[in-house]
């Protein structure tokens, strides 16, 4: 048997509480205010409802997790008819039958108590199923006690049913708000188990590219130097330079992937400088002209998401490179006090929807790699644009 988890348990224990300090209520009234007549069949009850709260509490400890949301509220509902029908029965019996006694005037108190039992239901249906006849029952039961009070005043009879019924309405709209919070923390949870699985997927497919990377580039150009040694060794000059033309690239290739997992300028100079530099090597290197608006950046500033941020702004300017077809690239960074900005706008050909689906799923996955990462650090992350694209992240960032 799987334990309840600690929410709904508490929730138990509460109405559990609460029942039993009506039975206690009850059964206190019964003993010190007794009516005249029909005192076995209030003591019957009493004691049939005792019985039936405590058959309850183990049911509701045992099925707590099993059972599925409609048995838990049918069952509910039951109950708390049974916790209304116990102070109805006795409070207008004894109404009627002992007019002379207080019985029914001290018992009809115990009306408050239902409203809070439905409340720790948390659900809104169920508490506004039991409040209308909460408020009913005890309009007719200070009727029936009307004339043993000396003709009390409709003033006093209604202005105390208006606090009953304002205690109704308060435990629908607590039991709303409860359940709207417990659904949003549940959300919550989810999302999360969500991201980390996903990053956790993503990091691993990421370190498979990496080596896919270094055994497809460097290493290959590795085995042919080292192929290549052999004309070396026999005064090869062709070989001498195919081995230097292979340790050259694969020493290209290996700074590269060095310079993807932790750029130098980064590092040294801090992000605006990082980003200033990717912006003038693809200024260099291709007929995009590229724009940089870093004047909301402090120069000095380093922050905790700074590798995030670039690594964002080379993946997603890599692919307006080989990919969006545009004249015009512009970087915005800007830091606010506690959040960091950073947004990424070509001209080009913008990105379907289907386009980012499809190619997550071919193993292209540096976009959602991403995404993810800044939804993770609790930022936000939006794409918009059409036509060209503009990529919009903002993160909490602590000066580090």
């Amino acid at each position: 048997m799987s334990e309840p988890s600690r929410p709904l348990l508490r929730g138990l224990l509460l109405q559990l509480a609460l029942r039993a300090l009506l039975a206690v209520f009850i059964g206190f009234g019964l003993l010190f205010e007794p009516p005249n007549a029909n005192v076995r069949l209030h003591w019957g009850i009493f004691a049939c409802y005792v019985a039936m709260v405590a058959v309850w509490g183990l049911w509701a400890r045992r099925s707590a997790d099993q059972s599925d949301q409609r048995t838990k509220r049918v069952a509910a509902l039951f109950l708390l008819c049974a916790d209304l029908t116990v102070v109805a029965v006795i409070s207008v019996d004894s109404g009627l039958s002992s007019p002379e006694t207080w019985t029914s005037d001290v018992l009809q108190h115990g009306l408050f108590l239902i409203p809070l039992i439905a409340a720790a239901q948390l659900d809104p249906a169920v508490s506004a199923m039991i409040a209308i006849p909460t408020v009913a029952t005890f309009f007719v039961v200070n009727w029936i006690d009307r004339e043993a009070n000396g003709h009390e005043p409709w003033g006093s009879i209604l202005l105390r049913t208006a606090i009953v019924f304002g205690l109704a309405a308060g435990s629908v709209a607590l039991s709303w708000i409860q359940q709207a919070k417990t659904r949003t923390i549940a959300d919550l949870a989810q999302e999360r188990t969500r991201l980390l699985e996903e990053v956790i997927s993503l990091e691993k497919r990421e370190r498979q590219s990496l080596s896919e990377r270094l055994h497809d580039g460097a290493l290959q150009y590795v085995l042919v130097a080292r192929h290549d040694m052999e004309d070396v060794r026999d005064g090869s000059v062709e070989g001498m330079d195919r081995v230097d033309f292979a340790l050259a690239e694969s020493s290209r290739l290996l700074r590269d992937v060095v310079r993807e997992l932790h750029p130098e300028v980064l590092a040294r100079s801090g992000l605006k400088a990082a980003i200033t530099s990717l912006a003038d090597g693809i200024a260099a290197r291709t007929s995009i002209t590229v724009h940089l608006d870093a004047d909301g950046w402090p120069e000095s500033l380093r922050t905790n998401v700074d590798h995030l941020l670039y690594s964002a702004a080379r993946e997603f300017s890599t692919n307006a490179i080989k990919h969006a077809h545009a004249d015009n690239l512009r970087f915005r960074l800007a830091h606010n006090g506690s959040r960091a900005e950073l947004s990424i706008a070509d001209d080009g050909v913008g990105i379907p929807a289907d386009r980012l689906a499809q190619s997550v799923e071919d193993g292209h996955i540096g976009f959602a790699s991403i995404c993810t990462k800044v939804l993770a650090t609790g930022g936000q992350f939006t794409v918009t644009g059409s036509p060209g694209t503009v990529i919009t992240m903002a993160v909490p960032a602590a000066p580090s």
